[in-house]
């Protein structure tokens, strides 16, 4: 990335003002990225500002690396929760070989594929997408409210949210704490 131009990417993008711990920004939230990097580009090959760029693009490795995991554990909790069927297309070889050729194969092919079978109902067996493990994804129950009288009436939207909330912390403390008063009616 650094090779490609992120450093002068970075500089054209950075504003004083701008929010850096939401959306794209994040990976460049680093202060010293965002204090130096118009002299760290500009200076010679002086040790300092060496040691300050190396710790830059570590430290922008880091928060894309993070941005990765939490957008993965998104998609994951989007795909066992409500049974989503989600593809993924490595875009990594053409990207790095900037052709469009490669481009069209790895990445345009399998995406029209799978936007083919959604439309027409179809199972996709494309490269890149995983319908088989989709399809065999249980549907979970999201339109059943329940209520939890323990917690004040608290209204929870299908099986999954009420167990839970049933297993959770606050729950079990309040389940607890009625139980030893005798409010609790079993």
């Amino acid at each position: 990335m650094v090779d490609a131009g992120l450093l002068k990417d970075v500089f054209d993008v950075y504003t004083m003002d701008a929010d850096y711990t939401k959306g794209l920004r994040q990976a460049y939230s680093d202060q010293t990225l965002k204090q130096n990097i118009q002299h760290i580009v500009d200076s010679p090959d002086d040790n300092e500002w060496k040691a300050l760029l190396t710790e830059a693009i570590e430290q922008v490795k880091l928060n894309t690396r993070r941005l990765v995991r939490r957008q993965r554990r998104r998609l994951n909790s989007l795909q066992m929760l409500f049974g989503w069927n989600i593809h993924y297309i490595d875009a990594t070889k053409s990207i790095i070989s900037g052709a469009d050729d490669i481009w069209a194969v790895e990445v345009v092919k399998p995406s029209v594929g799978i936007i083919k079978s959604f439309l027409t109902g179809e199972s996709s067996t494309e490269n890149g997408s995983n319908a088989s493990e989709g399809m065999k994804l249980t549907q979970k129950d999201l339109w059943t409210q329940y209520v939890c009288e323990a917690c004040g009436n608290k209204v929870l939207r299908g099986a999954h949210e009420w167990e839970e909330h049933r297993q959770g912390r606050r729950h079990r403390k309040r389940i607890s704490r009625l139980k030893k008063s005798g409010s609790l009616c079993l």
